[in-house]
């Protein structure tokens, strides 16, 4: 391959010219046909994206707010008693967060936790997490620098502090000296004179000494020196973010350690466990499980976190841009079914939205109605064509009268004034659909086996795909409905009435469905009990029966006695609100890619989400080594032929094609030759003499193989491997 073009190229480094400064601008890298095009679709993706991103900062802050303050409650008292348990005067304050399994939530679930200790508890505060603490020496460094906020070099601590202490002089008194320098700080308010880590100030000189005399300093000297009431002593919080997964030995010497100066520094720790509170103990030795004083605080599930986003964003008006149903129900699988991260959801939702703006033109016109208004005016006769040729304008154009379709194509201002009607009815059918999806699960998610499903997002996914009184399990749900009492239908009612009544203001259709919702409970409650009902029967009659034998007979009395059958007021009552609801559901609840210019505000596409989302990592290796032109885009891998062997390409990439000419087992010095045969034709193939470059060469692809688990070592030859896969390219 050529010199600096394949991905080797990030390893070199290139000198930059003097005096010029490369700006990049991502509007640049944007797609579209002109610039404005590419400005507009640019900033409406920025919009939508800073509209979400708010939303979801909020969500999260209100939905850990009760579980934050309760934490930041057992921060503030956790060493303000006047005085300590005479049977454990020593143990350390321990709040144990059970925050799931969601993994990638924790980060900032920590460091919200962290901001709010920093503004209202104390500036001492330590992150550890497992990665960095593999041994205690580590572990205790990570927390010293962290309190202290100096960064360390290899050596030396920077200059930043006014310290040139070595590294090593990090203990746990020099902490407990420093931790007392700044109470009597506090406490005297002396003279600033050297940077401190929270925005305070240490005496550099007095710090200096002290870490200079830490290795010798014995545990009585620092409780001596402290003279700082209980009450002004700011607690020091040590935050393990992943306890499960910090070594025992580690975590366990650290708590011993910390509790041996417990009497000098206020160390409260806070401990984040994915499973459940018995972990700590079973990770824990006997004596170290004594040495904690523990609390524990339930956080949110993802689960509700993630219908709050849902209910948020992607049922609310606020933000233009939606999803189909084929991505939300592959988002939502990805979600259940591999992490439980609101997180990531949200960063697939940003990969969505990035898809929809820059693959389609017409998403120009997705953003709030005041600024379409002077998208639409500004409008080419280009991009406005561009939104003529979309499929369900043109199958609504054509359901249109002729004179009416010749408008539509031709007159630019007659097309743009329907465009904007057009959109201005899909919002507002969209928002009187999520307002019934959520009256739909009201009435559905108490019923016996949930046909359809006990959250309002498994609902949205169904209406979203399907027209929901045509699907199988809304017909099994008017069963069930039919089966109800009146004492069980009652509340399920009243439930969405009130719903009705709090977000149906201003639509004509909720507020005529809410009056007949509110006249069929008046009529359940005007109702008796069953023994008081008033029946409707037939005046009796006498009633002549002729029958030839006794299965005529029997057909005669069945009818009868359906003529006869006595009527339920109730079931009558039923009858009319299963009308009802199948009139407003079949009407009001088709998916949106039923309605004109859905192409605007929904994206649809799953199959570009897939693949970028749910990584096929076999696939994505065979095509790298059998065609590595696909990835590297250089011109010397272009094949004509998938199977074809070329001499530029990859020594991984051709070792990797000989070895699919093999059977199970594979003679090494047989693909070594066919390997030089191929990086360098005019070798000698007879000779059993090989060039050590070409053997060092082959040795790294054969090693690569073997890590990506296409061959492994055998002991039924010697100088053979085992092929591990099968098939061609």
């Amino acid at each position: 391959m050529t010199s600096t073009v394949s991905v080797s190229k990030g390893v070199f480094a290139f000198k930059r010219k003097k005096g010029v400064k490369p700006q990049a601008n991502a509007v640049d890298y944007w797609p579209g046909d002109t610039d404005e095009e590419r400005e507009t679709t640019f900033n409406n993706y920025t919009k939508c994206m800073e509209i979400v991103t708010d939303i979801t900062e909020t969500l999260q802050k209100k939905t850990h707010a009760k579980v934050f303050t309760e934490l930041l409650e057992f921060i503030k008292l956790a060493h303000q008693q006047t005085k300590p348990s005479p049977d454990n005067p020593n143990d350390i304050p321990t709040a144990c967060i059970l925050t799931g399994v969601n993994m990638p939530d924790h980060t900032a679930i920590f460091g919200s936790i962290r901001d709010m200790v920093l503004e209202n508890v104390s500036p001492h505060i330590a992150h550890l997490k497992s990665l960095e603490c593999s041994t205690i020496r580590g572990a205790i460094y990570k927390l010293i620098s962290q309190l202290m906020n100096i960064s360390y070099s290899d050596e030396l601590m920077e200059e930043e502090c006014g310290l040139t202490v070595k590294r090593a002089q990090c203990t746990m008194a020099v902490l407990s000296s420093w931790y007392q320098e700044q109470m009597n700080l506090n406490k005297n308010s002396s003279p600033i004179k050297s940077k401190s880590p929270h925005g305070k100030k240490t005496s550099s000189t007095k710090l200096k000494k002290r870490m200079s005399e830490s290795p010798s300093m014995d545990d009585s000297s620092p409780r001596k020196k402290m003279k700082v009431e209980e009450g002004h002593r700011k607690p020091v919080v040590i935050i393990f973010e992943d306890v499960e997964s910090f070594p025992s030995h580690v975590l366990q010497d650290i708590i011993l350690i910390c509790r041996e100066h417990i009497r000098n520094i206020p160390f409260v720790f806070i401990f984040g466990v994915a499973t459940t509170s018995a972990a700590v103990h079973c990770n824990l030795s006997q004596d170290a499980s004594s040495c904690l004083a523990m609390e524990t605080f339930q956080a949110q599930p993802s689960t509700h976190y993630l219908s709050e986003v849902i209910d948020k964003i992607l049922m609310s008006p606020k933000v233009p841009f939606q999803l189909g149903g084929r991505t939300f129900k592959l988002l939502l699988d990805v979600f259940l079914y591999h992490d439980l991260s609101v997180r990531n959801f949200s960063r697939a939702l940003q990969v969505c939205m990035i898809e929809h703006f820059t693959s389609s033109s017409a998403s120009v016109l997705c953003c709030s109605a005041s600024d379409r208004k002077h998208v639409m005016k500004t409008m080419k006769s280009a991009q406005l064509d561009s939104i003529r040729k979309l499929p369900s304008f043109r199958t609504y154009v054509e359901r249109c009268p002729p004179k009416e379709q010749a408008a539509l194509l031709l007159d630019e201002k007659e097309t743009k004034g329907k465009i904007l009607e057009l959109l201005e009815d899909l919002e507002c059918y969209y928002e009187r659909f999520c307002l019934l999806v959520k009256v739909v699960n009201i009435l559905t998610s108490t019923l016996p086996r949930s046909p359809l499903g006990r959250q309002v997002r498994e609902v949205l996914a169904t209406c979203l795909s399907h027209t929901l009184v045509k699907t199988d399990e809304y017909q099994e749900v008017q069963k069930m409905l039919k089966q109800l009492s009146r004492e069980e239908i009652t509340p399920i009612l009243s439930s969405a009435l009130k719903l009705l009544k709090d977000e149906a203001e201003g639509d004509e259709v909720l507020e005529n469905f809410h009056a007949e919702l509110k006249l069929i409970l008046d009529q359940l409650s005007s109702l008796g009990h069953v023994s008081e009902l008033e029946t409707k029967t037939s005046e009796a009659s006498p009633v002549a029966i002729q029958a030839k034998d006794r299965f005529q007979l029997k057909e005669k009395l069945m009818e009868l006695a359906t003529k006869n059958k006595k009527v339920n007021p109730y079931e009558e009552v039923c009858s009319q609100l299963l009308k009802l609801l199948d009139t407003i559901f079949s009407e009001h609840l088709k998916p949106p890619s039923k309605m004109p210019l859905h192409e605007v505000l929904f994206f649809d596409s799953s199959t570009v989400v897939k693949r970028q989302l749910v990584g096929m990592t076999r696939g994505a290796l065979t095509t790298a080594l059998a065609n590595p032109h696909h990835y590297l885009q250089c011109e010397c891998c272009i094949l004509d032929e998938p199977s074809n062997i070329v001499t530029s390409l990859p020594d991984v990439s051709v070792a990797y094609k000989l070895h699919l000419e093999c059977g199970r087992l594979i003679n090494l010095f047989d693909w070594l030759q066919a390997f030089v045969s191929v990086i360098d034709p005019e070798a000698e193939s007879s000779s059993r003499k090989i060039d050590k470059t070409y053997q060092a060469r082959f040795v790294q692809a054969l090693l690569e193989l073997q890590f990506l688990g296409f061959v492994k070592q055998t002991r039924r030859k010697t100088d053979h491997v085992s092929r591990l896969t099968w098939g061609g390219c």
